[in-house]
Formats: structure tokens, sequence, C-alpha cells
């Protein structure tokens, strides 16, 4: 599978999480948000949002109860992961099955960045390796 510019610079899981920050920059998540829409795990999430917090690529703010991270408009480097969150290609949704409903799978339609940061077991990957 040809791998995107996105993932020869970043590992994967960096990868996912600046897509979920980075797609719609104004909006906030918590943490355990960004583990279930990454399908990652908690402790994962939480390693890598330190480094980009350390490297001022994300801001966080606390309501006493969660954490809330969003992208970080003013680091010099904003508009160049974004344009290239943007622009990263998508793997697209599998068909769906005759008699499944239209929200019957939890990763139909979710944009990955590529086949590697999809779930193991999801569909998407396996959608995706027999195209190959």
């Amino acid at each position: 599978m040809r791998r995107t510019l996105l993932h020869g610079l970043f590992p994967a899981v960096r990868a996912e999480v600046l897509r979920l920050l980075f797609t719609n920059p104004r909006q906030e998540l918590y943490v355990r948000e960004l583990a279930r829409l990454s399908f990652l795990s908690l402790q994962t999430v939480q390693d890598e949002l330190a480094k980009l917090e350390t490297a001022s690529l994300i801001s966080s703010r606390s309501n006493g109860y969660h954490r809330f991270y969003r992208a970080n408009p003013k680091h010099p480097l904003y508009t160049v992961l974004r344009r290239m969150v943007r622009r990263a290609p998508c793997i697209p949704s599998p068909p769906r099955r005759p008699g499944e409903p239209e929200t019957g799978n939890a990763v139909r339609g979710r944009c990955f960045l590529s086949a590697e940061s999809a779930p193991i077991s999801s569909p998407i990957v396996t959608y995706a390796r027999s195209r190959q």
C-alpha cells in the first residue's frame, strides 16, 4: 500500500491524533473522546497528547473535570499541518452489506489516513487490503 507524506513524517498514532485535532481545529476534544474516535488506548493517546503539548502544537484547558485539547493556531507549523491533514487521502468506506442498517458499523464513513491507522479488525482494513 502507498503511504502518505503524513505517515512518512509521523508515526501512525501521532498522525491519527493530529488528524482528529486538525480536521476541525476549533473543536475541542477530551482524552477519552480522542481515544474512542481513534480506536487507540487511553494511555497511548495521553502519551501522544503530552508530546504534542510539549511541542506547543496543541493547547489544552481544563473545566475541573475534563481536560480539553485543540490545535494551536498560534504555532508556526499550524497552517502546514492543517493543510497536510486536510489533503491526506482517505480510504473509502466498504460497501454496505445487504440488510445492514445505515449506522450498523461504528467505523463506516470514518476517514482513516491509511489502513494502518484503522482498527485491525475493522471492515475498512479488510476492504482496503482486499483492494491492494
